[in-house]
């Protein structure tokens, strides 16, 4: 088999084990080759590298790309945002302008240019450009400057535990609560449901209590009571009640969730990483995963580790893809910006 065809196997060999998790085979595929010389492969081994959190060696492999190709825009591209990603603003910069020359109109070039202004403090224009777009689909890029993003959010409204709210908190439930009418606990638990169900937690709260009060015995009603409290706003409660439920039954992974959720909303970050961890991929659970990589990506945020939170966000971008575009605008508003 030809260099150049052995090299495009590796290529698309080592992508598709990429995006199944399996980042030591596809880092193994990618390395068998890169003596090749070819740009794509080094690019993408480069960038599997960095999701490793092997930096150093992701820089060489993209330092290589670009020498590889030096009249393709490409290698210049993904150098730039490894170089960002490095905070090796100087020498991001040059490779940046590079990368305009070769491709002036590339949407990663312009969201890297945001990028820059953001990490140099002025996230202001930073997002706004980003908000006017055009803005990169490149989820590893668009996953970091999310992250950078979420860190200027975090440091401008302060580390209270309400600093940056979850993407899925759901609006204020203003509406009163319905009155309860007295029914059996079964009716109790299946009303709360429903109205959480519809947004409506503090109601649901009202019906969900009762149905506690008769059958306090019941783990997937306290799992239940616990994502209603904690939907509601009421994070140190929330923390109470799903601390009830037994690791193991019916929605113990969900209370899992949401014990997290509310040690991240309550300032206890290590405390919500640790219960991401040791969360069990199964059962109810799988309906949750992407909220996972969302609390876990946050609390990172949180505790200034912004590029190890980045394949987190990314991930959740690739499911919720208005996430990005509604928290650069959410900064703008914190920041001084437009609204």
């Amino acid at each position: 088999m030809a260099s150049t065809t052995l090299a495009t196997w590796a290529l698309g060999r080592g992508q598709k084990l990429a995006r199944a998790g399996k980042t030591d085979e596809a880092l193994a595929t990618f390395e068998s080759e890169t003596a090749s010389g070819n740009y794509r492969l080094l690019i993408h081994h480069a960038l599997t590298l960095a999701r490793a959190g092997q930096a150093d060696k992701a820089l060489e492999q993209s330092a290589a790309a670009a020498a590889a190709a030096p009249e393709d825009g490409l290698p210049a591209v993904f150098n730039t945002y490894l170089l960002l990603r490095s905070g090796r603003l100087e020498q991001a910069e040059a490779e940046l302008n590079r990368a305009k020359g070769l491709l002036p109109l590339n949407p990663i070039v312009s969201s890297l240019s945001a990028a820059l202004d953001i990490l140099r403090g002025n996230a202001v224009d930073g997002c706004t450009r980003l908000l006017e777009g055009p803005l990169t689909d490149n989820l590893d890029i668009l996953g970091w400057i999310m992250a950078v993003v979420e860190r200027r959010i975090f440091e401008a409204a302060g580390t209270d535990s309400g600093a940056i709210p979850p993407e899925n908190e759901r609006a204020p439930d203003d509406r009163p609560p319905d009155a309860v009418p007295e029914l059996s606990a079964g009716a109790y638990s299946r009303k709360g449901q429903d109205l959480l169900e519809k947004g409506r937690p503090k109601s649901a709260l009202k019906y969900l209590a009762r149905a506690a009060e008769l059958n306090p015995d019941d783990p997937a009603l306290h799992a239940t009571y616990g994502a209603a409290l904690f939907e509601a706003g009421e994070f140190e409660r929330a923390k109470t009640a799903l601390a009830r439920v037994p690791a193991k039954g019916p929605l113990a992974g969900v209370a899992q969730f949401y014990r997290a959720a509310a040690a991240y909303r309550l300032g206890e970050y290590e405390a919500a990483l640790h219960l991401l961890d040791t969360l069990p991929r199964t059962g109810d659970v799988v309906l949750y995963l992407e909220w996972c990589d969302y609390i876990r990506g946050m609390t990172l945020v949180a505790l200034g580790r912004p590029v190890e939170a980045a394949k987190h966000l990314a991930a959740f971008i690739d499911v919720e893809p208005g996430v990005a575009p509604r928290r650069f605008a959410k900064a703008l508003e914190l920041l001084g910006g437009r609204t």
